[in-house]
């Protein structure tokens, strides 16, 4: 179970960094507009998370909450409070996972593998979004985006806002299981130091350095 939190974390974390895909969709251009002027103004964002994960029978299967701050360019603070403490940061350059209770530190480049995600959303360059996903506006605030590049985690993407504001991401992945992330004490733009997205390992836990 361990492992496939740390992918899930991985995933989602992810999907709320400030990056840049390249692909072949699109979708109506009204709806691509309206996501754009939502996610335009965002150039950094902290908030409260909770997130489930839900099976195709839509039984829970895990479930967790904690604190998120990210800023553009590439900048990731994922912070997994309960059930079981987990912290993903980035820089930009380098991506470390430390998981306190297996005094443990896995280090590795934010490549491109971990940015094939539902990154575009809060991209600095929203020109790329409508060659990432096929979008369509399903009421005011309400987006279902659709990827078509191959090899996609996930198979659907909803994203929700109030306002101005994100308020939920819902990832269905190849295999019917849902993830919902619901935010909660969002603070748009708000200023981040660059040293909360660097990780100050902790003396005494194994690094495993996954570096190319």
């Amino acid at each position: 179970m361990r492992a496939y939190q740390r992918i899930c974390s991985l995933i989602l974390a992810s999907a709320l960094v400030f990056l840049c895909t390249a692909a072949h969709a699109g979708g109506s251009p009204e709806d691509i507009q309206k996501l754009r002027s939502l996610l335009q103004p965002i150039t950094s964002l902290s908030a409260q998370f909770q997130q489930r994960i839900v099976d195709v029978d839509g039984f829970e299967i895990q479930s967790s909450q904690g604190v998120f701050q990210v800023a553009q360019p590439n900048k990731l603070r994922w912070i997994v409070e309960q059930p079981m403490e987990q912290q993903i940061i980035s820089d930009g350059v380098t991506l470390w996972v430390y998981d306190p209770d297996l005094e443990q530190v896995t280090v590795q480049p934010f490549n491109e593998d971990i940015a094939a995600t539902p990154a575009i959303l809060f991209s600095g360059d929203l020109a790329a979004l409508d060659k990432s996903y096929f979008v369509q506006q399903q009421s005011a605030g309400h987006f279902v985006l659709t990827p078509e590049q191959g090899g996609s985690l996930f198979s659907r993407m909803t994203l929700f806002f109030s306002g101005s504001e994100p308020a939920q991401i819902t990832l269905t992945d190849n295999l019917d299981q849902v993830t919902e992330i619901v935010f909660s004490e969002i603070v748009l733009n708000p200023e981040l130091s660059g040293d909360l997205f660097i990780l100050d390992i902790p003396e005494g836990v194994d690094v495993i350095n996954n570096g190319n």
